[in-house]
């Protein structure tokens, strides 16, 4: 893998979640962008990688729901309180899912809507900050009616250079097992590396970052293997939520990046949690050492090479 060349800032975003910051679309966009500006090193003379915690954007969908779906006391009852008001998006979901369950349906009818709003947020964040941003996750209806848990990656000129579909999902709560989101796999094949001015740049959603399985019975793909048999890249971006082993191990197993970033949510909102733990974490030779690791809100380190 290439050594970087030119100064580099990385940024872990170890974003704080609570009720207050999800209140409505617009703190939630406030949040969002206090969170990058607050974690910017000042001067203006080096290549940044901010990278932001999967699920991000699934909260986003909670953020927008309305006044009266905050009443709810689950997520996944203010969607399906938000999602009644759009009856007709609802039937569409249904339908372009091909298959009749109520949970697919509420998502599919919010996921664009989604979608465009977090888009909306980070392509003018990336332009003033200068920098590439990896905009955590959020849920992604692609042309073919499926949902994806997917990750945008925005160049410092605000433009949309690579989306990445996560493709190991997590059993019992992304994948097809009862109870769970029932999301598409994306294609391993489709894993893409950006070329930038200070070395190659790839993202791994959550589980994707892992070497090994969880469990015995499951469908999946060693993706850091996938990259490192590529030549691996210089920095790999993990927005993530609960890899239990972290991404130093992953390091450690194969040779598939120089740098590896990787955000998480730290926090509470009605049903759900957060632990944090958010690191930078480099590769020199067989060994991986800790650039920075959480326990502050905003966990980010300056690495000049």
């Amino acid at each position: 893998m290439p050594a970087v060349r030119v100064n580099l800032d990385l940024i872990a975003i170890e974003l704080a979640i609570n009720e207050a910051v999800l209140a409505s679309g617009e703190a939630y966009r406030q949040h969002l962008e206090h969170a990058a500006e607050a974690a910017v090193a000042t001067r203006a003379d080096r290549a940044r990688v901010i990278v932001f915690p999967e699920l991000a954007g699934h909260l986003a969908l909670y953020a927008l729901a309305g006044p009266a779906a905050h009443k709810a006391k689950t997520v996944a009852g203010a969607l399906a309180a938000a999602a009644v008001r759009r009856p007709l998006e609802v039937l569409r979901g249904v339908a372009q899912m091909r298959r009749l369950d109520g949970r697919h349906a509420v998502l599919s009818a919010l996921a664009p809507d989604g979608e465009k709003w977090w888009k909306s947020v980070f392509a003018p964040l990336a332009k003033k900050l200068d920098a590439y941003v990896v905009a955590g996750s959020h849920l992604r209806l692609g042309l073919d009616g499926e949902l994806t848990n997917a990750s945008l990656l925005f160049a410092p000129s605000g433009e949309l250079v690579a989306v990445t579909d996560k493709v190991n999902l997590n059993p019992g709560v992304e994948d097809a097992a009862k109870g769970g989101l029932g999301l598409a796999r994306g294609n391993p094949d489709a894993l893409g590396v950006t070329a930038t001015a200070f070395g190659s740049l790839a993202t791994l959603i959550g589980y994707d970052a892992a070497t090994e399985p969880r469990s015995p019975h499951e469908r999946f793909v060693s993706l850091p293997q996938h990259l490192a048999r590529r030549g691996g890249v210089t920095v790999l971006a993990n927005p993530a939520m609960d890899l239990p082993e972290g991404l130093e191990m992953t390091l450690e197993v194969e040779a598939c990046a120089q740098f590896g970033v990787t955000a998480r949510l730290a926090g509470a909102v009605l049903d759900l949690s957060f632990e944090g733990g958010s690191e930078i974490l480099e590769r020199v030779g067989p060994a991986v050492r800790v650039l920075a690791r959480g326990g502050t809100v905003h966990a980010g380190v300056h690495a000049t090479r």
